[in-house]
């Protein structure tokens, strides 16, 4: 079952770090042929805050989003028979 509206688990986190990881790996990859293949913090704080804003972003739309993949709704209530 997925997490519900404003709820988050584990696996919301695990790929929330996924997204994070791979942004790293594609703006860092780019920064380093941009920059000449030299490594400071001018060429890695892009990186950085490109990683942190994906995780954030990607942790977000699943907090506002309910167990059906409906985004800004509040789970369904079941009624019991």
């Amino acid at each position: 079952m997925r997490s519900k509206f404003l709820r988050l688990d584990s696996r919301d986190f695990f790929k929330g770090m996924i997204v994070a990881v791979i942004c790293t790996f594609i703006t860092g990859f780019y920064q380093l042929i941009a920059s000449g293949f030299t490594i400071n913090w001018v060429t890695l704080k892009p990186v950085v805050i490109a990683a942190i804003g994906s995780g954030v972003s990607y942790l977000t739309k699943n907090l506002l989003t309910n167990s059906n993949d409906d985004f800004m709704y509040y789970d369904p209530v079941v009624q019991p028979e």
